[in-house]
Order: structure tokens, then sequence, then C-alpha cells
């Protein structure tokens, strides 16, 4: 079984490939390290997991990181062809992805999630490089393009009996997890986490003494969890405890955001209380955790060079 990607000859720039890869590679890793998150594995807990801790999540990351330039070499090498030659390319790399994830693991499902949005999302930023266009944040339109068929296709046409957890929870309650996001373009982790990420950057940068350095990044991240699990029809959520958990978990960090969110002085001790009551609970809102990373991903990149829609 192959464990690291075979090389693909390019177009696009190696270093620009690469550079794309290392920036999801490092938002796999800030993710996993963010302290405290609700319900998630970080350095406090393995939250609600009992199956993993943070150096199974290193491990999974370490297993990962070579594949994602070859997401985005990929994209590069599929300019001019039609969306569903690229998705077929883009899925079958995401499967020998995700076996390599697996036998790194020992089975544990750290990053499916996170594989199957890099995925994604490198595989429209190498297609823009391999044209010739600069990668922003507009890249998210472009996944929003090729993505919508695996909505409309997986979920809402399809005839089938569904057999993932994902495809079950739309059949009962129209929950479109992961393939809504994608269709979306992300919007979650772009108009909701991206925002207040750099919100939250700016309030401290204004208050120096509030927060150092990284400080300052990994509080501005918690501020962007709470937003997004204020929003996020998590489906991991959902899966645990029915859509009533995702209900209360939104409450709960909306609640959070009301009080200042991780810009209140005693954030950590209010999100670590959040954190234990997921925990106790067996809650953990994973849909959320790959958001966040899509989020650190979008902010190493400059903004979308027209509105989007």
């Amino acid at each position: 079984m192959l464990m690291t990607p075979p090389p693909l000859p390019s177009t696009a720039s190696d270093a620009d490939l690469e550079r794309l890869a290392r920036l999801a590679d490092s938002a796999l890793r800030i993710e996993a390290r963010l302290t405290p998150k609700p319900g998630l594995v970080d350095a406090r807990n393995a939250g609600a997991h009992g199956d993993m801790d943070l150096h199974t999540l290193y491990v999974s990351a370490q297993a990962l990181a070579p594949w994602w330039v070859t997401f985005a070499t990929c994209g590069s090498l599929h300019v001019d062809a039609h969306d569903a030659e690229l998705l077929t390319a883009l899925r079958r790399i995401g499967r020998a992805a995700e076996d390599a994830m697996f036998t790194a693991t020992g089975g544990i499902n750290t990053h499916k999630g996170a594989v199957f949005a890099f995925g994604l999302l490198l595989g429209c930023a190498g297609r823009r490089l391999g044209s010739g266009r600069g990668v922003d944040v507009g890249v998210c339109d472009d996944v929003a393009a090729l993505a919508t068929p695996l909505l409309v296709d997986d979920l809402v046409t399809s005839a089938r009996e569904p057999v993932t957890a994902g495809e079950l929870l739309y059949r009962a309650h129209g929950l479109t997890g992961a393939r809504g996001q994608a269709a979306s373009g992300y919007a979650t982790a772009r108009d909701v986490g991206l925002v207040a990420y750099r919100e939250a950057l700016e309030l401290l940068a204004a208050q120096p003494h509030l927060a150092l350095g990284p400080m300052a990044r990994d509080r501005a991240l918690l501020h962007a969890l709470l937003a997004l699990l204020a929003v996020n029809n998590d489906t991991n959520l959902a899966h645990r405890g029915g859509p009533e958990a995702m209900t209360r978990v939104a409450a709960r960090a909306d609640g959070l955001l009301r009080l200042g969110g991780a810009l209140n002085p005693h954030y950590v001790r209010l999100i670590e209380a959040f954190d234990d009551e997921l925990t106790d609970a067996g809650l953990s809102p994973g849909g959320t955790a790959d958001l966040l990373a899509v989020t650190i991903w979008l902010s190493a990149l400059p903004p979308a060079s027209h509105l989007h829609h």
C-alpha cells in the first residue's frame, strides 16, 4: 500500500504549490495544539474522545503532510479539465491520503474531514496557479462551484440507501455537513471564522497588555472557534447527541460571545468550563475543528480580489 504520494509533474511553480501545502500542514498543527477547545483534543485533555490524544493528532498530521502538495499539484494539472474529472482525481488522492492516516493512527479517524476540506481547497488553489492566477480567499468560490455536485449527487438527489453517518443525518434532519460546507465555499469559515479572528486580532493589537506575540494569535483563534460554534450545524455533534446537541452547543458558545468571548479577561476559565461540559457529555464538535483549520489556512491568503456573492 502506498503511504507517500508519487511525484507529479506540474506547470505551476513548485515553490507556490509547496507553500500552500505547508500552510495546510501548519493549520492542522496549530488547530491541534490550540487550548482550551470545548470537547476537542488539545494540550489540556482528549476532550470527548476516548480513542485519541494530542500525540495521535500529531502522528496523523505527519502522515498527511506529504499529501497536501499532491492535491495542489493535481489541481495544477487539471486547468482545462472538466470539474468532474478533477473531482475524480482529487477523490483518488483523498482515499490514498486517508489510508496513510489510518495506517499511522491504527485506524483512528483523526483528520478525515480535514482531508476532504483541504483536498478541495488545495486542488482549486493548484488549478489557479496552473492557469497563472493568484491564490486568494476567492479560491473559496472555486470550491463552491467544484463541490456543489457532491452535495447534489451524494445527498440531495441520491436514491440509494444512506450508508455514511453524514448521509443518514441528511436523510433524517436535512443536515448537509461537510459537503454543505464545501458547496457553500466554506462560507462559515470565510464569513464567520475569518472575520471573528481578524476582528479579535485587531482588538488585541490595540491593547498590547492583553496578549503578546503568539498568545494573541491563539486567543484570537479561540474567539473564532466560539464564533464558529455559535453558528455551525456540526454533524459530529448531531451524530453523538442528536440535533438538540447542536442547538445546546451553539447557545452555549453564543452566551460566551455575549460575555466577550476570548476577549473576556477570564476567557481561559470560561472556555475550560465549556470544555468540561462537552467532555462530560461526550460531545465533540469535530466538524467545527475542521472549519477552524480552514480558517487558519485562509488567514494566510490575501483577501479576495473581487466581491464574492
